[in-house]
């Protein structure tokens, strides 16, 4: 006999069988087009723990799923007003992503799960404090990053010290890490196929766990051009927080910027800046639509 558990959420039902949804409720957001499936677990676990990394795959598959970059999960924490878990398309769970905490911290705030101005979100790498403020019909979202780590083991990243101007692949390459790993290389030419560089230095020895990397020309002292391939993702994305933070850290260490710079992404704009050794990002969150997933129609494609 099966058994059959009525789950209501937002005056609608849903219908549980055995540990997993038959109906999913999620929503959908994007951080200048860096997008996120949003499944909120505050009220019980929906997907289970050996479940997530599967679930992420097939749901972040743009033709057999909803589609993303990424799978946010809504949990209760004991630190701050909410726990944030994000898994990448690939099935690998992030320490942290700069456009995905600004849709979650939305979110907290538009279901009451905190009240508006700043709240803190636990993160795999910390807790970190976040402001929530509407500038008309959007949502601007503003993150204490906090401190960038430079040197190699923070990053992680072979040798000691440093990891500025380092050869590697035939290009210069600087690392610094902002919640997650990032290679920075500076190029006056973003028109090129990144991709094949990019993969090469995201797997290289250097990085034990691999990086993120992000191609960065300097407009002048207030303003970046940034395209990042990321690690998880294992493609390009149209905008990274962290990557724009990193390439900002990396930009003023160097004497290339001020400590209030504008990133351009492919996906929009995003405000960085640096004050009292924390570095500060500033975007927007934008919620696209809410639905439900079927889940047991999830299909494992490998394509």
């Amino acid at each position: 006999m099966e058994t059959f558990i009525v789950y209501r959420t937002k005056n609608k039902l849903y219908v549980k069988k055995g540990l997993k949804f038959m109906e999913l409720p999620f929503v959908k957001f994007h951080g200048n087009g860096n997008d996120f499936i949003l499944i909120d677990e505050m009220k019980e676990e929906l997907i289970g723990e050996k479940d997530k990394a599967d679930f992420a795959i097939r749901a972040c598959h743009r033709r057999f799923g909803v589609g993303g970059d990424g799978v946010l999960f809504v949990q209760p924490s004991e630190k701050a007003a909410a726990k944030m878990r994000i898994f990448n398309s690939d099935g690998s769970e992030a320490e942290m992503c700069g456009n995905g905490i600004r849709c979650f911290a939305r979110y907290l705030v538009e279901e009451g799960v905190a009240g508006k101005g700043t709240v803190d979100i636990e993160t795999l790498a910390g807790v970190l404090t976040v402001e929530v403020k509407q500038e008309g019909n959007e949502y601007w979202v503003t993150v204490d990053m906090g401190v960038p780590k430079f040197r190699r083991e923070e990053i992680p990243a072979v040798g000691s010290g440093e990891l500025i101007n380092e050869v590697v692949e035939g290009v210069k390459i600087c690392a610094v890490n902002t919640g997650v790993p990032h290679a920075i290389v500076f190029s006056d030419n973003l028109e090129k196929d990144i991709i094949p560089l990019a993969k090469k230095i995201r797997y290289h020895s250097l990085f034990p766990q691999g990086t993120n990397v992000n191609f960065v020309r300097v407009l002048n002292d207030h303003t970046l051009e940034v395209r990042t391939y990321e690690r998880g993702v294992e493609n390009e994305t149209l905008s990274c927080g962290t990557g724009s933070v990193a390439s900002v850290a990396i930009a003023s260490k160097l004497g290339y910027t001020g400590e209030n710079v504008e990133v351009r992404t492919l996906g929009g704009v995003l405000r960085i800046y640096l004050k009292d050794g924390h570095a500060y990002m500033e975007g927007p969150a934008a919620k696209v639509f809410e639905g439900i997933l079927n889940y047991k129609e999830l299909r494992a494609i490998d394509i």
